[in-house]
């Protein structure tokens, strides 16, 4: 792995952009691994056009769990609703910028995991 691309992981697990709790999220959902210890909640507002207006993480776990989750915030920024449910777990692999192994994935796609989640409750609300 590149210097650079590690930097940027380490960076994001550092100093994580989004971290902590939104006040009344319109989604919100947590996702535990129970082989690793991973777990990530992620939050979501929604503006008056069903766009995410805010987000936020929160968590414990590895280094490419709390990065990753702090990255998948920065990406799903302005999204609407359907371009959340079309995210693919290439496009969160791709936002890392960083090779990740099999051991790994499940790590990466925590917060994704999170985010479906919440979807499918947000729309059985």
């Amino acid at each position: 792995m590149s210097e650079l691309y590690r930097e940027h992981i380490l960076d994001h697990y550092a100093n994580p952009r989004n971290q902590g709790r939104l006040d009344a999220p319109d989604i919100a959902a947590d996702t535990n691994d129970p082989s690793c210890g991973d777990q990530v909640h992620i939050e979501i507002g929604l503006d008056d056009e069903g766009r995410v207006a805010r987000v936020a993480f929160d968590g414990e776990g590895c280094v490419i769990s709390m990065a990753s989750s702090s990255i998948f915030t920065e990406h799903v920024l302005s999204m609407s609703l359907a371009e959340l449910e079309a995210i693919t777990e290439e496009d969160v692999l791709s936002w890392l910028n960083v090779p990740i192994g099999s051991a790994r994935r499940r790590c990466a796609l925590a917060p994704l995991r999170a985010l479906r989640s919440g979807l499918e409750t947000y729309k059985q609300e």
